[in-house]
């Protein structure tokens, strides 16, 4: 058996060979590791012993069909080896001839036909490939099988010792196959759904996936939790122990949790106590905000024990290291030991774990790794009504297979908690008593909004401005440039900028509110969750309940900093005319908004109140005619109803409204274009490390724009598989102050 090929690797630019013995063995040692989890893993499945047993049948099985000459020939006519005799001239992918020899299994498992298609099924499919062949192919393909049994019946008991085949291989599941594609066959919807299904495949594929990569598919788990919170909150803040809540996190460690609390009182630290000593993934809606809590986390427990996991992870991972003491080789294992979900603790983006509900072929991986692990979503309010109805589905789903999950915010919709209310447990909140915000409503545009960011100016004041588009800020802060008065300190941030722009920009904005000076901020909605800033003032453009929420959660941020109803609003909300002309903000939504909020003109709006709001503005039976509520149970009614997506890439689109276009402006593509074409060049090495530098480099001068404004080249400029990941050129003007102007597109974020 050691003499058939499963695998072609290269290794330092050399290939290397895999035997399907070697691979197995890989397999079959990394069952200890998810062993670690043992506890966590037998409450999903009712057959311990037998699932492990399972477990052992399906990875010694799922890879026998590379045996089959054609398979083998491919690979040998890489690496210069003799040919094995086929007659065979249909191709059949080896999954689908590797089940074959679960013949040998199904006597002892007759009495129980789930568990055996469980088996069955876990091996079969455990590649999406077309089956694309006959009964009559297969039964030819299993045939070029007999003359290399002897040392494969060998080889399965060794491992196997009461593996019994009674006669001869044959083909005696054509009809299995085509079933399992029958939507209509309740008693394989039955097997697909079951846990023990799910758990058995998932794992197959997480034990495949990481012996293919050479890595551990699960490390050591972290002990003692509250000692690791406890030590950095005392190097950071100075502070000894936990705060109350953060301690009654323990308690709540077997719960569903909802919490709600303000954003400043620790809730994260709640969160990572709740973990405990279980696997864990921590949500957010931005990479930018990932990226912060990944290193925030990493100060907590040791990167060791920490992953980064977004469509960006790797470039940040390279991007953000000490130049002295980076390893790519050590940055490469951590990225991908995060993909595979290998580490304590995963901080992601929520399409990495999501998209799995459109059950998209794989999907299993995602849900077998959640069924024993913990969930953390932070700030889900930042989410469209679709995403949050597929979450939310989800997390209905992933529940019920054991998984536990921590859903926390300062404000949450109410009819999410009524959606989850019968799985979870709702925490007491946790809210600051200091008055942070005053409020006043301004019946105008926020176009005349000039004079009042300019007298706030004059009084030293830090001032935050939020526009609802990218050209009403251009606009604004345009006006008041012009103004000019005494060099005054306007800045401008919004996601028309490229990358190595907005950088500059966002450490700019981060660093001139610690400043004892006036400033001034012009900015979109970029800033509401993803910008750890404390400003003086908010100037903003009315929009719905929730992002108005998190917009005044940039100001009086820090604890101690607190508004008298003596002092005058540190809150302005423009109500007339938004510039995205309800684009982005539901039209309703935002009048229901403005309704609400009257009755705190000229007033102090604290936490209780803002949560008061929430259920005020987002009641079912006010929203229930809206759009945005439409969308909300449209996509969850989906879902329930069993809607699935064919590939994961179709997944990720439907999960993120993926509806933009990576390009470079002209101004900044002719300023560079040596460099740029060097670094093109570069992408096509077959140097690893040199085309992911040239890619990272690239993508500074990048920035994205609505597929709709077909503002881009015809052509990429540079060519990707995946039409999101090539770089076009952008026509539209570009400076570095204003960043990208596309006149005729209102509504350009």
């Amino acid at each position: 058996m050691n003499e058939f090929l499963a695998k072609i690797y290269k290794e330092a630019n050399q290939l290397k060979t895999l035997t399907i013995e070697e691979h197995t063995n890989h397999l079959i040692q990394r069952i200890a590791e998810l062993k670690k989890y043992d506890d966590r893993i037998c409450r999903v499945v009712d057959n311990e012993k037998g699932f492990w047993d399972d477990l052992k049948i399906v990875c010694l099985l799922h890879d026998l069909g590379k045996v089959s000459p054609q398979f083998q020939n491919k690979l040998r006519r890489i690496v210069g080896f003799r040919y094995l005799q086929s007659n065979l001239k249909v191709e059949i992918p080896h999954n689908y001839i590797s089940p074959v020899f679960t013949i040998g299994i199904y006597n002892s498992l007759k009495n129980d036909n789930q568990r055996f298609l469980s088996i069955f099924f876990s091996i079969a499919f455990h590649h999406d490939r077309k089956i694309d062949f006959d009964e009559k192919e297969l039964t030819q393909a299993i045939n070029e099988l007999k003359c290399f049994l002897e040392q494969i019946l060998s080889y399965i008991k060794e491992k196997i010792p009461d593996y019994r085949l009674e006669g001869e291989l044959k083909n005696f599941y054509y009809s299995y196959l085509k079933s399992y594609l029958d939507e209509n066959n309740e008693i394989i919807k039955k097997v697909k759904s079951s846990s023990y299904y799910i758990l058995l495949k998932g794992l197959l594929h997480r034990l495949d996936y990481s012996a293919s990569a050479f890595l551990p598919v699960e490390t050591e788990r972290i002990q003692n939790t509250t000692q690791f919170i406890t030590k950095y909150l005392n190097i950071k803040y100075g502070v000894n122990e936990l705060k109350t809540f953060q301690k009654e996190a323990e308690k709540y460690r077997e719960n569903n949790i909802i919490l709600t609390a303000s954003t400043g009182s620790g809730k994260t630290e709640f969160a990572l106590n709740w973990l405990g000593n279980d696997k864990g993934f921590y949500t957010l809606p931005l990479r930018v905000s990932t990226n912060a809590m990944y290193e925030r986390v990493c100060d907590i427990f040791g990167s060791d024990k920490v992953g980064l996991l977004h469509s960006d992870s790797l470039f940040y991972e390279i991007e953000s290291k000490d130049a002295e003491i980076f390893s790519f080789e050590t940055t490469l294992n951590k990225i991908n030991a995060a993909r595979q979900f290998s580490l304590p603790v995963t901080i992601c983006t929520a399409d990495q774990l999501f998209t799995s509900v459109f059950k998209y072929p794989g999907y299993e991986r995602i849900y077998a790794t959640l069924a024993y692990s913990k969930v953390i979503l932070d700030e889900p309010q930042s989410y469209s009504p679709k995403t949050l109805a597929m979450i939310i589905r989800a997390l209905e789903e992933i529940a019920q297979l054991g998984c536990k999950f921590c859903y926390m915010s300062a404000t949450h919709h109410p009819f999410v908690i009524e959606k989850l209310k019968n799985i979870c447990e709702i925490m007491p909140p946790e809210l600051h008593q200091e008055s942070k915000h005053k409020i006043s409503l301004i019946d105008k545009p926020i176009s005349e909004s000039i004079n009042g960011i300019l007298s706030k100016y004059s009084e030293s004041k830090k001032i935050l401005v939020i526009c609802n588009t990218v050209k009403q800020s251009q606009e604004l802060y345009t006006n008041l440039k012009e103004k000019c008065i005494n060099n005054l300190r306007v800045n401008l941030l919004h996601s028309g900028f490229i990358k190595k722009h907005r950088l500059s920009k966002e450490n700019q904005i981060k660093t001139n509110f610690q400043k004892d000076e006036p400033v001034i901020w012009i900015t979109t909605q970029i800033v509401e969750a993803s910008l750890d800033i404390d400003y003086d003032v908010l100037f903003t453009e009315i929009a719905s309940l929730d992002a108005i929420i998190q917009r005044m959660g940039r100001i009086y941020r820090k604890k101690g900093r607190t508004i008298s109803d003596k002092d005058n609003p540190n809150v302005y909300i423009y109500t007339k005319y938004p510039s995205d002309k309800h684009f982005i903000y539901n039209k309703e939504i935002s009048q229901f908004t403005i309704e609400a909020i009257e009755k705190y003109n000229e007033k102090i709006l604290s936490e209780e109140d803002k949560q008061k709001l929430m259920n005020e503005v987002f009641d079912v039976n006010k929203i229930y005619k809206t759009s945005f509520y439409k969308e909300f149970v449209n996509a969850y009614l989906l879902l329930e109803y069993g809607f699935q997506s064919q590939n994961k890439a179709e997944a990720q689109r439907l999960f993120r409204e993926i509806n933009q276009i990576t390009g470079i402006p002209e101004s900044i593509y002719s300023e560079n274009e040596n460099l740029i074409t060097e670094l093109i060049e570069k992408t096509k090495s077959n140097n690893l490390e040199d085309k992911l530098f040239a890619i990272s480099e690239l993508n500074n001068f990048t920035l994205s724009v609505p597929t709709f404004s077909k503002s881009y080249s015809a052509e990429p400029i540079f060519k990707n598989s995946s039409k999101d990941k090539s770089i076009y050129l952008i026509l539209g003007e570009y400076t570095e102050y204003l960043g990208l102007r596309i006149e005729k597109f209102n509504n350009f974020l």
